[in-house]
């Protein structure tokens, strides 16, 4: 089910319920932390029997299912679901590469697949497109002054139009609109442009947070600098 919390710009932020199905504990923790910096609500269990009884009690918006699993195989759980007409959307997590496993998981119900290794940048993307075609998205626009960040994270428009900003300068201030009203410190900040595999310097930072304060003039929001912990973004009328 959508997680919900209070936000101090007015609107909800609705946060996709992502359960995770893998075996592997480093890859579990890893996708915990890289999908919870973006804004999902995550739960984690390591097998298909797991799996099976956290969907039917918990009823996930969308599942990130690893074939390879140590009782039941993730094929096995696809069939179950499907075969009890449950419509959870299902993106198969695999190290295998072969176009017979594509096509496999397909057919027992999948609706996506993505092979291990893989950039946590593109699977984000995977799932935001799953849950808008399900009609499961559950995020709502996030509005700051007169800007308004878009329910799949990918644009910020201000009075209608798009603010022209480069992958880097979004993934700053998404972060900073998500959590409108808090401050984010520089070392979060660091990580979010991490997920581009972005080369952090000591004034990376900076930079962006210059570039931006410039793109945002006279569209009713502020950067603030908080010394010594990082950065806060405001609307105008809330001063």
């Amino acid at each position: 089910m959508v997680a919900r919390r209070p936000s101090i710009t007015g609107i909800e932020h609705v946060q996709p319920n992502v359960l995770i199905v893998e075996d592997d504990a480093e890859i579990a923790s890893l996708l915990t932390t890289e999908l919870g910096r973006l804004g999902y609500t995550l739960s984690a269990v390591g097998s298909g029997r797991e799996a099976l009884r956290n969907i039917d009690r918990t009823t996930p918006d969308l599942v990130l299912l690893d074939l390879g699993l140590p009782d039941i195989d993730g094929y096995e759980v696809l069939r179950q679901l499907r075969e009890t007409r449950n419509g959870t959307p299902v993106i198969c997590l695999t190290a295998r590469d072969q176009q017979m496993d594509r096509i496999g998981g397909l057919r027992a119900g999948a609706d996506d697949y993505i092979v291990k290794p893989f950039d946590v940048g593109e699977l984000d993307a995977r799932i935001r497109a799953v849950l808008r075609r399900s009609g499961r998205a559950g995020a709502q626009d996030i509005t700051v002054g007169d800007l308004r960040l878009l329910s799949d994270g990918m644009q910020v428009l201000a009075e209608g139009r798009a603010i022209p900003l480069t992958p880097r300068e979004l993934h700053v201030l998404r972060r900073l609109m998500k959590n409108a009203g808090r401050v984010v410190t520089k070392q979060q900040l660091t990580e979010t442009l991490s997920e581009l595999n972005e080369d952090i310097g000591d004034k990376t930072i900076e930079v962006y947070i210059h570039r931006l304060r410039s793109k945002l003039q006279g569209h009713g929001a502020e950067i603030v600098t908080v010394r010594g912990f990082g950065y806060l973004l405001r609307s105008l009328s809330a001063r």
